[in-house]
């Protein structure tokens, strides 16, 4: 559809004005299926008249419309704002000026007469929204993630309904490239309300589309009289040099550009680390095995810890941390371990700075292998307890603090002279790497070790 010029807008008003005639709310020559509509939204929209014309069409896009938009059990003023707010990135400008209309009052927003109206402000702000940068779309979906639990549809003029209506543009402008958007977006509102949202996005590109292949729609009078006395309002919503329509989707996409590289650069760093801790896992276990076959095999069990810290960390969202309980856990069960010998005592859900991760594991992964060869976990009658709490100090990070204790085992002499990599780890890594607090010593039952680290609130 053509933009009409302000002065345009003035002359259809004058027209209208001078026949009497207001699209929309005439009653006459009208259908049942037409009173229907105009009962439920208030108006009947154009857009349910061009489709008059082909028996059966009609009914079908109110039949969509009712149960994906009106009878959606989201919240009115919300799917309304939505629609007004997607309706920007379509290059037909039916849709935006009719659902603007509908939150401005004429007609009901999302068909529900309860729903209330917005001012001409209020719709000028959605309007003038700006896309999401990269650094903004970080912060987004970071925040969106962050939620403990999920909080459900936001408030309008929200900071939380910014930024789902940010990661909505993502999923709606570039779909192929949103799997952190939905992720995000079904982690914040929960399982039930992601799905009718998802119903709801689906109908709106619909309309879009339909508008699409029926440019010649007409807008409803009611809205060329508004628009013909708000010219700021007609800018923002026919004025196609100024609207971001045209350049939405390389604009979002240049976004994403962004934020990938964000990510990669932190991908970059976090390998350069991982390749540092697998160069000094290597020499050290090359120094202590004196044969080809006792060398691969330990340093294939040592890979084999950094892989499985590298899987979990590839299955969270962004914003989830490893959790303490759940690495131990890990570690337990790659060894087939039993918890028959085993008692674990402290609190789910400890988070793990990345920093830390792969050391902490690999010092994790130590102990086990020690206690399965030499230990607690090699002999049946002996017993292990691992258990850990966290203190919180005014001021001060919080410090988990780790207890490994094994009874019941027969001990050889501790070599002091030559320690073990496991111990070399606890000992010199963990305090120097990780401004960890740690004490390792061989009692006449069974290794005892503790660890003091910092963890994340």
């Amino acid at each position: 559809m053509r933009f009409l010029s302000f002065a345009a807008l003035r002359e259809r008003w004058r027209n209208a004005l001078a026949t009497r005639r207001v699209p929309g709310t005439s009653t006459e020559h009208t259908t049942p299926l037409q009173r229907e509509i105009r009962e439920r939204l208030g108006v009947l929209p154009n857009f349910f008249r061009a489709a008059a014309a082909t028996p059966g069409v009609a009914e079908q896009l109110w039949m969509q419309a009712k149960a994906a938009y009106l009878d959606n059990p989201l919240p009115s003023r919300f799917k309304e704002r939505l629609f007004v707010h997607l309706s920007r990135f379509c290059e037909v400008r039916y849709s935006v000026v009719r659902h603007v209309g509908f939150l401005l009052g004429k007609g009901y927003p999302a068909g529900d007469a309860s729903a209330g109206h917005e001012t001409i402000e209020q719709v000028l702000e959605l309007l003038n929204r700006p896309l999401p940068s990269a650094s903004r779309l970080e912060a987004v979906f970071a925040r969106l993630e962050g939620y403990p639990e999920p909080k459900g549809i936001p408030a309008p003029r929200s900071r939380d309904e910014e930024d789902l209506f940010d990661a909505l543009t993502v999923m709606f402008v570039v779909p192929a490239r949103s799997t952190q958007a939905r992720a995000a977006v079904q982690c914040a509102l929960g399982d039930e309300s992601f799905e009718y949202l998802m119903v709801l996005l689906g109908f709106i590109r619909h309309t879009h589309h339909w508008t699409e292949t029926h440019p010649d729609l007409e807008y409803e009078t009611d809205m060329i009289m508004l628009m013909a006395q708000h010219q700021e309002l007609a800018r923002r919503l026919l004025d196609t040099a100024d609207s971001e329509w045209a350049h939405a989707g390389d604009a979002v996409r240049e976004a994403l550009t962004g934020q990938l590289q964000v990510l990669n650069t932190e991908l970059q760093h976090r390998t350069r680390n991982l390749l540092s801790v697998i160069r000094v896992l290597f020499d050290r276990t090359l120094s202590k095995h004196n044969t080809l076959d006792s060398f691969a095999e330990v340093f294939a069990s040592r890979l084999d810890a950094i892989n499985r810290v590298q899987i979990y960390l590839s299955r969270l969202v962004q914003g989830d941390k490893v959790t303490f309980d759940v690495l131990l856990r890990n570690e337990l069960a790659a060894h087939a371990l039993s918890l028959q010998q085993i008692t674990l005592e402290g609190p789910e859900g400890i988070r793990l700075r990345s920093s830390t991760l792969q050391t902490f594991a690999l010092a994790l992964h130590e102990l086990v292998v020690n206690a399965v060869k030499y230990g607690a976990l090699s002999c049946p009658t002996a017993q292990l307890l691992v258990s850990w709490e966290v203190e919180r100090a005014e001021g001060q990070p919080p410090m988990l603090h780790l207890q490994w204790e094994e009874t019941g085992v027969r001990v050889l002499a501790d070599d002091n002279s030559r320690p073990g990599y496991g111990r070399e780890l606890i000992e010199r890594a963990l305090p120097y790497q990780l401004k960890a607090k740690t004490h390792y010593e061989l009692q006449p039952e069974g290794v005892r070790c503790s660890i003091s680290v910092p963890v994340l609130e």
